[in-house]
């Protein structure tokens, strides 16, 4: 799957060369949209997302479904589904019934971290404001981030497509740096939803036959 790295880095993501004052309107904009995000408590969201492979003329679709609960997460993407409990990572393969387990820290110290999905630009990266737009007849801002440590990300661009008047992301783009890019649209959003603490953590039981790859040191 070429796109999860892009993803993980998206769903875990601010002014180049413009003025003062868009700086202030997009530092402005970003700060109402994180405290609107930290008043939410846990979050139910879904998604589309579409990758374009550049260089080997690829396109693929994708639904995808998140829940989010501070720093733990459970997402569900089909052929995969990644769990953080906010220590342990899973990724549950299902073509394969493999699953593998990841230290979380070290997954978030590559920018790898979905339960920071929407307040990404919070850290380690500039923003610029791009102005007004329209999205399936919706008007909202557009804001491009941009990580600070670059060449050390698979992306250079993040843009981010957001809703001033309900102060809601409506649509996230990651310009990958070696020609893939995966469009985001949040197609539904359930603030303060009713999440179980099981479904952060992983159970072998639901899962016969399952090998488990543990990478932790």
């Amino acid at each position: 799957m070429k796109f999860l790295p892009s993803l993980l880095s998206a769903l875990a993501l601010i002014m180049l060369n413009s003025s003062p004052l868009f700086a202030q309107g997009a530092e402005s904009i970003l700060n109402q949209l994180s405290n609107e995000a930290k008043a939410y408590g846990s979050i139910e969201a879904t998604y589309t997302s579409h990758m374009v492979d550049k260089v080997s003329d690829f396109e693929a679709l994708q639904n995808g479904k998140i829940f989010i609960d501070e720093e733990k997460y459970y997402l569900d993407l089909g052929d995969y589904t990644i769990i953080c409990d906010g220590t342990t990572i899973w990724t549950y393969e299902t073509a394969v019934n493999d699953c593998y387990v990841d230290d979380a820290d070290a997954m978030a110290e590559e920018g790898m971290d979905p339960s920071k999905l929407f307040t990404l630009w919070e850290d380690d990266f500039k923003n610029e404001l791009k102005g007004d737009a329209e999205i399936d007849g919706r008007k909202v801002t557009h804001v491009n981030l941009y990580p600070n440590q670059g060449d050390e990300k698979p992306f250079h661009t993040i843009q981010l497509f957001i809703d001033e008047a309900n102060m809601e992301m409506v649509r996230a783009v990651v310009k990958g740096r070696e020609g893939t890019d995966v469009t985001y649209d949040v197609t539904s959003f359930k603030p303060r939803a009713a999440v179980s603490a099981d479904k952060f953590t992983f159970d072998a039981d639901l899962f016969p036959g399952v090998s488990i790859i543990d990478n932790r040191l």
